[in-house]
């Protein structure tokens, strides 16, 4: 009996760009209600509180390491079939209870808990691993272009949710601007994760929207796309150079990013800039990482992502040296234009390296390992620069220390050849 013809009946928009669109949102509260929150409630909490910058910053840290050391058991679940239907909706609702419960903290041992512990495990269940794991399921020739709009969600988030929550802080205090800040996380972050599915083939479709109708051109181009494409299993990956050498480099890196981001309006305050015109300025960082997404995202698709992430370091550095010159307002916005197109970039182009090395299957996995790794970087970050503040009055020293780390991380990164693939998988215990 001969097949029928299938219809191109089905529509136009792909479902994949919801997982993007979901992942997108996430990174902006992840980034916006995280890391730059804690920069803004830190002087209200330390005149109402009296605790230090490190005590409050430690809570950041414990919240991402936590996230990140749980990130090996929930990693794989980007790679099964329905888990993060079920660990999405439950992390988005842990992850803003762990904002509430922070309005009632008087302790640093109650806001350790909330927004430290709580928030770690909320972290972990809306993690990148799992995230990015979806969305590389559902591309493989549009692939850049998916993590390129998936990465806007970050610079979403730095130029949002600065300026809504100065303005709740100063509305409300820092407390209810705590409480009002989980309650928005939930009512959006819920419903969207409800929209996640885990992979096209669970809906009927193939990767990249393309339908089994389409012409030979197409499908060919399908075809060769994924038969290039090598997937290294966890194990693979684990046993080959270049994941320890790209996991220390990815590490070096995020140092120089949450560390140093958490500190700006910090170090902005303490050089006489007001606190208003500092968010102002990390708002306008945030419009042009937005608009840096789409030029890079550009970028990698054409030109090799490793020598992109090498050049990418060598002017985030720059950026560093940048604001520790910064004397006037017109400086002060030249620098947020220059670290804006310079800066978070890194998150988008170490997403596409880690899968053009290791292939989509096992993503999920593979990332679950090395998250741990970026999260101990990312963490120890604000702490250990709030510390160094702290101890030294100045970030002058504390700063020049991320120079070093960014221009580091460039040469272990170029260090990092592409993977062999294992010709005797047998051979690996």
């Amino acid at each position: 009996m001969s097949t029928p013809p299938i219809s191109d009946t089905s529509p136009q928009f792909f479902y994949g760009w919801i997982m993007v669109i979901v992942a997108c949102v996430k990174g902006s509260f992840n980034v916006g209600s995280a890391v730059f929150a804690t920069s803004l409630f830190l002087a209200p909490m330390h005149d109402e509180l009296g605790w230090s910058r490190t005590l409050i910053f430690g809570a950041l840290a414990v919240r991402t390491i936590g996230g990140g050391l749980m990130s090996p058991l929930v990693g794989p679940l980007g790679d099964h079939p329905w888990a993060p239907r079920v660990a999405l909706p439950i992390g988005s609702i842990i992850f803003g209870v762990s904002f509430i419960l922070v309005k009632w903290a008087d302790t640093p041992l109650e806001y350790y808990l909330a927004y430290g512990g709580l928030g770690a495990i909320g972290l972990a269940l809306t993690s990148n691993p799992i995230l990015e794991g979806v969305v590389l399921k559902w591309f493989v020739r549009k692939r850049a272009s998916a993590i390129t709009w998936m990465s806007i969600g970050a610079p979403t988030g730095v130029m949002i949710f600065p300026p809504i929550l100065a303005i709740l802080i100063s509305a409300v205090g820092w407390r209810d601007a705590w409480l009002w800040m989980g309650i928005g996380t939930i009512a959006v972050m819920l419903p969207l994760s409800l929209l996640v599915r885990t992979s096209p083939a669970s809906m009927g479709l193939l990767p990249d929207g393309d339908k089994p109708g389409d012409s030979q051109r197409s499908s060919s181009a399908r075809d060769k796309a994924i038969t290039n494409e090598y997937s290294f299993t966890r194990r693979e990956a684990l046993h080959s150079k270049s994941f320890w050498l790209l996991s220390l480099g990815l590490v070096l890196a995020v140092i120089g990013l949450p560390g140093y981001q958490a500190h700006w309006v910090p170090y902005f305050e303490d050089i006489e800039f007001s606190r208003g015109l500092a968010t102002t300025a990390l708002t306008v960082f945030g419009l042009f990482s937005i608009a840096a997404r789409l030029v890079w995202g550009y970028l990698s698709a054409r030109h090799d992502i490793k020598s992109l992430m090498v050049v990418q370091a060598a002017l985030a550095a720059m950026g560093i040296v940048f604001i520790l010159t910064v004397q006037n307002n017109f400086m002060l916005f030249t620098w947020a234009v220059y670290q804006g197109l310079t800066l978070a970039v890194f998150f988008q182009l170490q997403a596409l390296l880690v899968v053009n090395y290791f292939g989509r299957a096992h993503i999920g996995a593979i990332r679950g390992v090395m998250f741990p790794f970026i999260t101990l970087g990312s963490a120890s970050g604000p702490m250990i620069i709030g510390a160094l503040r702290d101890w030294l009055g100045s970030y002058n020293i504390p700063f020049t220390m991320v120079i070093i780390t960014w221009l580091l991380a460039g040469v272990v990164i170029y260090m990092a050849k592409p993977p062999k693939v294992n010709p005797y998988p047998e051979a690996i215990a």
